[in-house]
């Protein structure tokens, strides 16, 4: 017998810990909407981004941040509602690694830390 089962029916939702599939594993590529120059800019392929959530009225908004915090774009993929509940429910930290920079346009790799 184990001991707590119960519950809402679903499954992860404690502390991803040992084998299984996890929502919150998945890794993600995709391009920065609406990149800030003036944040981005300075940046290099390899540079590493930190991925927050921004809430704006009654919803949120994924993004990415430079070292220092300043907003340098928004995130908008398949399965980003899930990274946001990643964060926001189960406190998993992202990062996004820029994979290329063309005309304006980063790509990044969005992945769990």
């Amino acid at each position: 017998m184990s001991g707590g089962g119960g519950g809402s029916g679903r499954n992860d939702l404690g502390p991803a810990v040992g084998g299984g599939f996890d929502q919150c594993s998945r890794e993600y590529q995709t391009p920065v909407n609406s990149p800030k120059p003036s944040v981005l800019g300075p940046l290099n392929v390899g540079d590493v981004l930190d991925v927050d959530v921004v809430a704006i009225g009654s919803s949120s908004t994924l993004v990415v941040r430079d070292a220092r915090g300043n907003l340098g774009g928004s995130l908008t993929f398949v399965g980003y509602l899930q990274v946001i509940n990643c964060i926001v429910q189960q406190a998993v930290p992202y990062k996004a690694e820029i994979l290329s920079i063309s005309g304006g346009v980063y790509t990044v790799r969005v992945y769990p830390v």
